[in-house]
């Protein structure tokens, strides 16, 4: 089917980036609605919230990670960048795209125009050989900051100098001819040189300017850079976590279990005794560190270490609340353990995917009251889907 007028693209449905567009806003609501009604509604006693609808349906995403690619043009190879198509056998030569803010289009655009210019090699999956892998790129809807990441299967190139100059210069260029009042704020290059389909590798070199961007959510600052998890949809972060800080007793102490750079456990501080942020990436626990440093909030610590190792040690500190935002695959057997053992009163669970939420939930309510679900929309046009779920022992 064809999406209306007011939401079409030239790439649906072929790029594998949205796969609603062709459904109008409300009726999309709707569907997810009754997707969580369909998946939870057997739970007893459990209330079911109206979905919360994105402030914004299109042009949303701060976050776009893209993949080089090449196409055949006759019997010359010329380079692509863009998303896969949905069976995932080439990458599509991006020219727009209705769910990423149009400032990091324009930015890709002249990243592709850069390749092209230098006649960079694409990266090869299948022999390993190559330059470029993926482009990452973040904007700060706060400061219109934007990141420009380039991912390469190498860690020096010949002529670094001009390249980086000629990329800088093409960036610029192409925001003003946009009017955009966006500014690049930095240029870094990531090096992946694994067989692997993990975008980002260990090793950074900031090409230009900073390797962050300056985000804000309500008052508070945070650094954002290449690998730092940050909600893709600014808009709607605040009604996130907004739900996870209604559910929290005042003056309870808290445990943020998957706390990343710390963006939940700072926002619910003013409203917490105590919060005790729990993270694996240290990359991440010294950002969170800084962000508390900066905003000068003082009642918020972290700790560095696997959730299993540091979650067993903080319910000992009898927190009144545990949150918990994890990765898609949910929580593990072991976790869960640990919660449904402890003394805890209520656990928060922010969850990005419906299904591991269902199997979680199935075990939590063993000690736990299922009391009241949230679904809440970050990626309009897309099947995925956020929730916010309180289980209480009263």
């Amino acid at each position: 089917m064809k999406p209306p007028a007011s939401q079409s693209c030239q790439h649906y449905p072929e790029c594998a980036g949205c796969d609603r567009l062709h459904i109008g806003y409300e009726k999309q609501l709707q569907h997810k609605q009754e997707e969580i009604e369909s998946a939870f509604g057997g739970f007893r006693g459990l209330e079911i919230f109206p979905i919360v609808r994105s402030p914004r349906e299109q042009t949303y995403r701060h976050k776009v990670q893209l993949p080089f690619g090449h196409r055949k043009i006759g019997k010359k190879s010329v380079l692509t960048l863009g998303l896969h198509n949905k069976e995932n056998t080439f990458i599509i030569d991006q020219k727009e795209c209705r769910i990423q803010d149009p400032d990091l289009t324009t930015v890709a655009a002249a990243i592709r125009h850069w390749a092209r210019t230098e006649n960079l090699s694409p990266y090869n999956e299948r022999n390993g050989s190559g330059l470029l892998r993926h482009i990452v790129l973040r904007k700060a809807k706060a400061s219109q900051e934007i990141l420009a990441g380039i991912v390469t299967n190498q860690n020096e190139l010949p002529g670094r100098k001009d390249l980086v100059s000629g990329l800088h210069s093409y960036i610029k260029q192409f925001l003003s001819k946009e009017k955009s009042k966006a500014e690049l704020v930095g240029i870094v290059q990531n090096v992946n040189r694994r067989n692997t389909k993990v975008v980002l590798g260990e090793k950074e070199t900031t090409w230009y300017g900073r390797h962050f961007i300056k985000e804000r959510i309500g008052t508070l600052e945070f650094h954002i850079g290449l690998s730092t998890f940050f909600q893709v949809n600014p808009y709607q972060i605040e009604n996130l976590y907004g739900l996870v800080a209604a559910d929290l007793p005042e003056n309870s102490t808290v445990i943020d279990a998957y706390c990343g750079i710390g963006t939940i456990s700072l926002f619910v501080a003013s409203k917490s005794k105590k919060v005790i942020g729990l993270e694996e990436n240290p990359i991440s626990v010294r950002s969170a560190i800084g962000a508390a440093n900066a905003n000068r909030i003082e009642n918020v610590l972290f700790r560095k270490g696997k959730v299993l190792q540091t979650l067993s040690s903080a319910v000992g500190e009898k927190p009144d609340v545990i949150v918990v935002d994890p990765p898609r695959e949910g929580l593990d057997p072991e976790t869960k353990r640990i919660l449904l053992n402890s003394k805890v009163n209520r656990v928060v669970y922010v969850s990005c995917n419906p299904e591991t939420l269902r199997r979680d939930a199935l075990e939590l309510v063993k000690s736990f009251r299922f009391e009241k679900i949230t679904p809440v929309d970050l990626f309009p046009h897309t099947s995925h889907l956020e929730s916010v779920s309180v289980f209480s022992r009263s």
